[in-house]
């Protein structure tokens, strides 16, 4: 692989990690950065620092720009770029609308640049895993996802550009993408509906929002993201109903989780074959609790159905013969897959310019179809108050 010659457009904490990160790649070379800002960077040998990021675009050896700014400038600094002759890696959202998001495609499109979307879990390991099992169908349909995600806001204060919808989009645009994304990531499916929530703490703090919605074949989602409680209590939950299996993960960059599943020899075997399911007890199906009748309600012979080994979810039949019980877990840190995700996104990119014909990861259309959820939710939620 040739060497690749990076820029890198908001320099602030995120844009600081990513150089961090790449620096240590092979065929990668930070070039420049550009952050409005530069004056007060300490220089860095071998790397170039603007204060208008226009200029950072007249480099003509920059081959890739990441684009780590706030989402309202996303659209402007994207086209611009690709106009410019280089590919793109631009931080969530796309955008914070979706016209603005289909004129970065139009973009790509006339330019022929390679233009990803930072989605950063579609590069987890774990995550990667969980896909992989989901679309063999060892679990089942995937009902429901549940996101219940509490952060603080003492590093946020009123006047920061995250409260600002003209220049953050809201939680949902801004940050809840990430998740509604995973969903896609697990289960494609087509949007049929969304509503939500929203409670403001003062006219300019939109701090607690919600997004329901409903997918061909089933699948409901709810995504909860609140920025109003104490650092102790920063938590993010991710559960996840399959027809077979209960699922919860645990971090808003998932290291791990607990799983019950029921299952036969086959899909057993696939599960076990995950190197980060670790098995806690398995117990044959005729022996597994199940409270949801009590003994003598009704005249079925729950006994007899048990030793059938056939269940159903759904309408759907299936052959189960033992319940699992085990967590999912990395060997590593949150900061060593933290970056290692990042380091995968920019990967995926340069693969892409190397040969034309590998299907990026995380495609412009995977951030128009979880900003599409993000925006009619937020649209939904502003509109009922």
């Amino acid at each position: 692989m040739r060497i690749f010659n990076i820029g890198i457009i908001g320099y602030g904490g995120f844009g600081k990690f990513l150089h961090h990160a790449w620096k240590t790649l092979d065929y990668v070379q930070i070039v420049a950065v550009s952050d409005k800002n530069a004056e007060m960077m300490p220089p860095q040998e071998g790397v170039k620092t603007f204060t208008d990021w226009r200029d950072l675009l007249k480099e003509k050896d920059i081959n890739v720009i990441a684009i780590v700014t706030e989402p309202s400038t996303h659209e402007a600094i994207a086209i611009a770029c690709m106009e410019a002759g280089k590919h793109v890696l631009i931080e969530k959202p796309l955008a914070i609308g979706i016209s603005a998001a289909e004129k970065i495609r139009q973009t790509r499109d006339r330019t022929g640049m390679v233009a990803a979307i930072d989605f950063i879990m579609r590069f987890n390991p774990l995550l990667q895993s969980l896909q992989a099992l989901s679309q063999q169908g060892i679990f089942g349909k995937l009902r429901r996802v549940a996101v219940e995600n509490y952060a603080q806001d003492q590093q946020l204060p009123p006047e920061h550009w995250f409260w600002h919808p003209e220049r953050s989009g809201g939680i949902l645009i801004e940050h809840a993408v990430h998740f509604i994304d995973l969903v896609h990531f697990l289960s494609p499916a087509k949007l049929l509906t969304v509503n939500g929530l929203k409670h403001n703490r003062n006219p300019i703090q939109e701090d607690q929002v919600m997004a329901n919605a409903l997918y061909e074949g089933g699948l409901i989602t709810t995504q909860y993201h609140s920025f109003s409680r104490p650092g102790f209590f920063e938590t993010t939950r991710i559960k996840l109903a399959y027809d077979l299996a209960d699922i919860e993960l645990k971090g808003w960059i998932p290291l791990g989780g607990t799983v019950t599943a029921l299952v036969n020899p086959k899909t057993k075997q696939a599960l076990f074959s995950s190197p980060f399911f670790k098995s806690e007890d398995t117990t044959a199906i005729e022996n597994a609790p199940d409270e949801s009748r009590p003994k003598g309600w009704g005249t079925s012979d729950q006994s007899d159905h048990a030793k059938r080994q056939i269940i159903h979810s759904g309408g759907i039949p299936y052959e189960v013969n033992e319940m699992v019980h085990g967590s999912f877990q990395l060997p590593l840190s949150k900061q060593e897959v933290y970056a290692d995700c990042v380091r995968a996104a920019l990967l995926d990119v340069l693969k892409k310019i190397e040969v034309p014909t590998h299907p990026l990861a995380a495609s412009l259309e995977t951030g128009i179809a979880s900003l599409e959820v993000a925006v009619r939710a937020t649209e939904s939620a502003r509109n009922s108050t």
